[in-house]
């Protein structure tokens, strides 16, 4: 149901922007896809960013009877997936993307000199593109605010970030892959306030149940 303050709107909405924004790696997509023919880079792209995002909204759709088989509830959902965000934000802080993606772009590289590999989706598509991040906050999303949300950001966010990959080369030229860098730490930055809050909700919830 699309009810609630406007707060409430934007709130999954940013979740999943703030986490799966590409701007950080850019220069790295960018490199990995290179050696291709150039009418081919921005085809694979685009179909390795909707591999991702179907990936992500089907993670999220059966992602909440997974964690009901197991016995976790709500509030177990929030607390670990602040957990995985924040361990991942802090990660992105101290460490560059690039330097977490090294070994991704060695075996894309590998499956472009091979004409038979399909060239793309994993692993450019999942889990660069769309990585465990974006999983744990899809699946958050989906079960604080359902899954119509998930929806909704998922599409906002790859119509960003498809843009982002069509203008790539040009932004990258004009805004300095420093700026970039420094863009995904800002990013980072909003990912570990975001991942605290939903730790420190989820733990005073299961207080007041106890």
């Amino acid at each position: 149901m699309l009810n609630g303050t406007v707060g409430n709107w934007l709130d999954p909405i940013v979740a999943i922007l703030v986490v799966a924004n590409i701007l950080p790696i850019l220069p790295t997509v960018l490199d990995i896809v290179r050696p291709l023919p150039k009418a081919e880079r921005r085809k694979t792209t685009l179909r390795a960013l909707g591999f991702g995002n179907a990936v992500a909204f089907v993670f999220a759709l059966g992602g909440g009877a997974l964690l009901g088989a197991v016995g976790a509830g709500l509030h177990d959902v929030r607390v670990a997936g602040g957990l995985i965000l924040l361990v991942f934000a802090i990660y992105d802080l101290l460490f560059s993307r690039e330097q977490r993606k090294e070994p991704l772009s060695d075996m894309v590289e590998d499956q472009i000199k091979s004409p038979k590999d399909e060239v793309g989706l994993v692993p450019l598509g999942v889990p660069l593109l769309v990585g465990p991040a974006t999983l744990a906050a899809s699946l958050f999303v989906s079960e604080v605010y359902g899954i119509l949300w998930v929806a909704i950001a998922l599409v906002l966010n790859m119509l960003v970030n498809m843009i982002v990959l069509v203008v790539g080369q040009r932004l990258v030229a004009v805004v300095g892959e420093g700026m970039m860098r420094a863009t995904g730490k800002v990013f980072g930055l909003l990912l570990a306030s975001m991942a605290v809050s939903m730790i420190r909700t989820g733990v005073q919830a299961m207080l007041e149940i106890a």
